[in-house]
C-alpha cells in the first residue's frame, strides 16, 4: 500500500453551503421587513392612527396588530444568530469525509428533514 491509498476521499460540506445560504436568505427577508426606523409596522398603522378620524375600534385594531407583531426583527437577529453559530461549528471543514451526512448524503438529509 502506498501513502496515496490511506487518503481519505472528501466531499464538499454542502450543510454548510446550505447554511450560508439560509442566513443570506434570512438577512434578505429580514431587511424587506424592515425598511427604516421604527417598527416594521408602522407603515400600515401610522396612516391608520393619524388619519384625521377618531375610530376606537380601528386604534384597538392596531394596538393588538402591533403587540401580536412584536418582536418580529429580534426574530430574524435570533435566526441570524443561530444560523452564524451553526456555521462556525462548520466553518473547520469546507470538506468532509466520504460519507458524512454533511457532505453529498446532505440533499437526501434535508429532504428527510423536511417530509418528516
Amino acid at each position: 500500500m502506498t501513502p496515496e491509498d490511506d487518503e481519505t476521499v472528501m466531499e464538499p460540506n454542502l450543510y454548510l453551503s446550505t447554511l450560508r445560504s439560509a442566513k443570506t436568505t434570512v438577512i434578505d427577508c429580514g431587511e424587506k421587513v424592515y425598511s427604516g426606523y421604527g417598527s416594521p409596522l408602522d407603515a400600515i398603522t401610522t396612516p391608520l392612527a393619524t388619519g384625521g378620524w377618531v375610530c376606537k375600534e380601528a386604534d384597538e385594531w392596531i394596538a393588538d396588530l402591533k403587540g401580536q407583531c412584536s418582536g418580529i426583527m429580534e426574530a430574524f437577529d435570533d435566526a441570524v444568530a443561530t444560523i452564524q453559530t451553526a456555521i462556525s461549528d462548520q466553518e473547520d471543514e469546507p470538506e468532509v469525509p466520504e460519507g458524512d451526512w454533511r457532505g453529498h448524503r446532505w440533499p437526501r438529509q434535508w429532504a428527510h428533514r423536511q417530509m418528516y
